[in-house]
């Protein structure tokens, strides 16, 4: 069954799959950060400006929870992301090509709600996928 801190997380994953921002504010404290720091700004109005972007760039994006790791007030989650590419992302417009990429995070949670998230993306699974130049630096 369960607990507060794992139904925050789910709440987190539930609102990018569907776009439902009223999940955010039931997942997120208003503090919460983002480490590295969203591009769209902090607290839960910057991750609701991320799924709207991310929503937009892969169309019927979908999230898979793979696991769920809860200790103490962190939730360790594995997931894995599928859309058609739709969108400019990173230099490339568009192509309607299906991607598929994995993610890793770990959300500090206090209180039911999410104070913290580190997350890992595999920008590198996209990027190739969608056909972005990769450069190797010297």
């Amino acid at each position: 069954m369960a607990n507060d801190k794992e139904i925050a997380v789910r709440r987190f994953y539930e609102a990018l799959s569907t776009g439902d921002s009223a999940l955010v504010d039931e997942a997120l404290a208003a503090g919460w950060e983002a480490v590295p720091a969203l591009r769209t700004g902090g607290g839960p109005e910057g991750w609701k400006a991320s799924i709207a972007h991310l929503r937009g760039v892969f169309s019927d994006l979908t999230v898979e929870i793979e696991q769920v790791l809860v200790d103490r007030d962190m939730v360790a989650v594995r997931s894995v992301n599928r859309g058609k590419h739709t969108g400019a992302l990173l230099g490339v417009e568009g192509t309607g090509r299906e991607v598929e990429f994995r993610a890793a995070d770990f959300h500090q949670v206090v209180d039911g709600r999410i104070v913290r998230t580190w997350h890992l993306e595999d920008y590198f699974a996209i990027a190739t996928r969608i056909g972005a130049e990769i450069t190797r630096g010297a």
